[in-house]
């Protein structure tokens, strides 16, 4: 995963490069005129308290696709994404969480390592991104993918196919594979990316890879969480775990945010949810500190993470982790230390 956190960012040295660099900004026009340009236009709204983005993008060219290193610095909805572009996106959650809707009442959550694909040239699509996010994207152009799988499957493709959305990717999967070696390629031979027949590899190997994935998931059945249109103190509680879950809040302080008592609260989340709000909370830190240890920095230990993320009692947090995960704690930091 090195390689994809720090791709744009780093030159083959290891050093700061500012040769993909686009905007860092905390002006929104400022974010707009290259979001725009690198996405396509949508609307994006800040949740919570912070109105004001701390924001950064990357960019490159591989072929058709754009390869970004995004970021708002602040938890934000965006919406409206223009269909009249023609494109589609591939977003890899670097840091933090998202929240992906691609239908009236289904989402998928991605943690990091994880992607969601969607061509919004053909289906809608919003999205929540918690305060901490950081996504390396590809957006792709529709046509461009549509000819690429009638040269390498032997014609076009099912409209159905479009207009799916889904998620990929996880530690250890194909994607992140193929991510990881089309960064180091982007930070060691850069010019080749852009301009030799190494960038129209990588453009096919993307594409070939998207394309099967897409194929695959076409007929299975959607697992995608159901969403019940909840009422709104489940909704805000919802939002105030995702945006303070390694705080650890109390379920005093979530019922005090959605403005209920405690006793309403619990009972809509288990209508809603099935299950209670410290559940969802729980399995909200646990996500957060699995996250930390796939990206972990040098130094890092399972018990520094885990107290970051409130958990006091180490024994009683690693029966968690390993009921949860099916591994101990380590077992996922010696992982990211071995790639």
């Amino acid at each position: 995963m090195d390689a994809i956190r720090d791709v744009l960012v780093h030159d083959a040295h290891g050093r700061p490069s500012t040769r993909h660099s686009l905007v860092a900004s905390s002006e929104w026009d400022d974010i707009r005129q290259w979001s725009d340009q690198i996405y396509m236009p949508y609307t994006v709204t800040p949740l919570g308290k912070a109105r004001r983005p701390d924001s950064v993008l990357d960019a490159t060219r591989i072929g058709h696709f754009t390869l970004s290193r995004f970021k708002y610095g602040i938890p934000v909805n965006i919406k409206d994404f223009s269909p009249e572009a023609g494109t589609g996106m591939v977003l890899t959650t670097l840091r933090g969480a998202a929240r992906h809707w691609s239908a009236p009442r289904a989402f998928s959550d991605t943690g990091v390592g994880d992607a969601f694909v969607v061509d919004n040239s053909r289906t809608p699509y919003w999205v929540d991104f918690d305060p901490g996010h950081l996504q390396v994207n590809l957006t792709f152009e529709h046509d461009a993918l549509d000819r690429l799988h009638e040269r390498w499957f032997g014609g076009p493709a099912d409209d159905r196919l479009w207009r799916r959305s889904f998620r990929l990717g996880g530690a250890g999967s194909p994607w992140i594979g193929l991510l990881n070696y089309v960064c180091q390629c982007v930070t060691h031979l850069p010019e080749a990316v852009q301009d030799g027949p190494l960038g129209r590899h990588l453009e096919e190997m993307i594409g070939v890879h998207l394309l099967t994935q897409w194929r695959a998931h076409l007929d299975r059945p959607v697992v995608q969480n159901e969403y019940r249109l909840a009422p709104r103190h489940v909704l805000a509680a919802e939002r105030h775990i995702r945006e303070h879950a390694r705080h650890a809040p109390t379920l005093g302080e979530l019922a005090a945010v959605a403005g209920v008592s405690v006793r309403s609260l619990s009972q809509a989340f288990r209508e809603y949810r099935g299950c209670t709000p410290m559940e969802a909370l729980r399995e909200q830190r646990l996500q957060g500190v699995r996250a930390e240890l796939l990206l972990a920095q040098p130094g890092a230990t399972v018990r520094s993470v885990a107290a970051d993320w409130g958990f006091a009692h180490f024994g009683h947090f690693a029966r968690l982790f390993r009921q949860r995960f099916g591994e101990l704690p380590a077992t996922s930091l010696r992982r990211h230390r071995l790639q």
